[in-house]
């Protein structure tokens, strides 16, 4: 009896593993919003990083005027990309924002218990919504 016992531990435990190892190296989460308000306007709020403070330390690492902000988010345990763009049509501004990184290890373990598209969705999702009411 002992002997099935280990025999079944050993499967679930290999099963485990094998969820841990065979997910992505990379994670990927995007949000969009359309605002009304022009994308000039827009493009000098998302350039603000303290703007993005609820996903973490942030710095523009790279900027298109009225078209593109790309940030360098510090989310504590890795560093991510955030990528905003702006796309003007008709009245209103379609906000595209995804944040981008690594998966280590640890983060693996964890995205067995909540991905990070429950975690940091919310977050992308509140920070549109905060810039859409700062337009």
């Amino acid at each position: 009896m002992l002997g099935v016992g280990l025999v079944l531990l050993y499967f679930a435990l290999a099963l485990l593993a094998a969820a841990i190892i065979l997910q992505s190296d990379r994670y990927m989460v995007r949000r969009s919003i359309a605002i009304d308000a022009g994308t000039h306007k827009l493009f000098n709020l998302a350039s603000d990083p303290a703007r993005w403070s609820a996903l973490g330390a942030a710095a523009v690492i790279e900027s298109r005027p009225d078209a593109l902000v790309v940030l360098r988010l510090d989310l504590g345990r890795t560093e991510s990309v955030a990528t905003v763009g702006l796309h003007p049509e008709g009245g209103q501004t379609f906000v595209d924002c995804m944040i981008a990184g690594r998966n280590t290890f640890a983060d693996k373990i964890r995205n067995l218990l909540g991905s990070r598209e429950k975690t940091l969705g919310p977050k992308i999702e509140q920070a549109l919504a905060d810039l859409a009411a700062s337009a």
